[in-house]
């Protein structure tokens, strides 16, 4: 899959399109062509993009994320996703409060 075509799925997951997410970030739609081929924009572009898919260049442009993150906190974050708005105030407290608690046995021991 070349980057047109992720992102392309990556819009579409997101509710979009490309032509209208360019549109709204204020990008000419002009360059889709030389994407469709294989080209791949600017970097200043693929930042806007990321940022507005709420994703990652690399995801974007690999299908994939490389970093240092595991998959557990991968996990921890696409479960905070999932959470409804109202509650994720909640999910970070509790989780503040668990993560103090660790903190004070250990300190203890």
């Amino acid at each position: 899959m070349n980057f047109y075509e992720r992102l392309r799925v990556i819009c579409s997951e997101n509710g979009t399109t490309v032509t209208n997410m360019l549109s709204k970030l204020g990008i000419s739609t002009g360059s889709t062509g030389n994407w469709k081929k294989g080209q791949l924009p600017k970097g200043d572009v693929l930042i806007k993009i990321a940022d507005y898919l709420n994703t990652s260049i690399d995801y974007i442009l690999l299908g994939e994320y490389r970093s240092d993150v595991s998959k557990d906190e991968k996990k921890l974050v696409e479960l905070y996703r999932l959470t409804p708005e109202r509650a994720k105030y909640k999910v970070l407290c509790d989780m503040e409060n668990i993560v103090q608690e660790e903190i004070k046995k250990f300190s203890a021991e």
